[in-house]
């Protein structure tokens, strides 16, 4: 069933336009930004909304007030926004575990959604979770959920997990493992994602689902989110004879 998740504030998302020409270089260091009566017209909202969204960049550090002059975008805002992971989506999964880790957590009879329950064919209503965050260039990229099956459920208290993904932890002991599938959509971040990912609620993020299975089955799933304000998505092109274009994904 199709779920339409609702808008963040106004605010917010006036915040994330002018975030987002800052980090693109729309609105250069040293530079001002437009009016509030510019941004007023140009956005359709009142002038409380431009203020708050505006009083959120100055809360970031990203641009200062200049009293009877206008506001101004520092000089060192790109730096503090973070650097962008670039790549294709098959070196944003891959590249993942090799992300430094930020912190990891374990939390025992957790509630599991009932469409994870349903993947991994359990009737129970609680399990072990697993979750971690990592960074790219400092920052906080991705925030990963594993709902493990009750048959590895007790990998949750492994203390190689501090240092090592849950993968290699379970090929070391031995696990099967059969094959994986994953699925990539777009999303809006809900409070408990923006606050492990330290951006805004209803900020743009990339999920992602991998679905581990071993010989039995289904014994792990993964949810993740990244931040989709530091992530570029890039690939090269090639011409053939015909006029038509290959995709071919960039080297990592």
């Amino acid at each position: 069933m199709q779920h339409t998740p609702p808008p963040a504030p106004l605010y917010q998302r006036v915040f994330g336009v002018i975030y987002q020409r800052i980090r693109l270089g729309g609105y250069p260091a040293g530079e001002a930004l437009p009016t509030e009566d510019r941004l007023v017209a140009e956005f359709s909202v009142s002038k409380a909304t431009i203020r708050k969204a505006v009083d959120e960049l100055i809360a970031r550090g990203l641009v200062f007030r200049r009293q009877g002059k206008g506001t101004f975008v520092y000089g060192d805002a790109e730096e503090k926004i973070g650097s962008v992971f670039r790549g294709s989506l098959l070196d944003l999964i891959s590249g993942t575990p090799r992300m430094p880790l930020h912190d990891v957590g374990v939390e025992i009879g957790v509630r599991f959604p009932a469409s994870v329950r349903a993947t991994l064919g359990t009737d129970r209503e609680t399990g072990n979770v697993i979750w971690n965050r990592r960074t790219a260039g400092g920052t906080v990229f991705v925030y990963s959920t594993h709902y493990l099956a009750p048959q590895i459920e007790h990998f949750a208290r492994d203390p190689r997990l501090r240092t090592n993904g849950l993968l290699t932890v379970l090929h070391s002991d031995g696990v099967a493992m059969e094959g994986a599938e994953q699925r990539v959509s777009a999303q809006l971040a809900d409070t408990e994602v923006a606050r492990h990912l330290e951006t805004e609620l209803g900020a743009p993020v990339l999920f992602s689902q991998r679905i581990l299975s071993s010989v039995d089955g289904p014994i792990d799933v993964l949810h993740s989110w990244y931040r989709g304000d530091l992530y570029e998505w890039r690939s090269r092109l090639d011409i053939r004879s015909d006029g038509g274009v290959v995709m071919v994904p960039e080297e990592s």
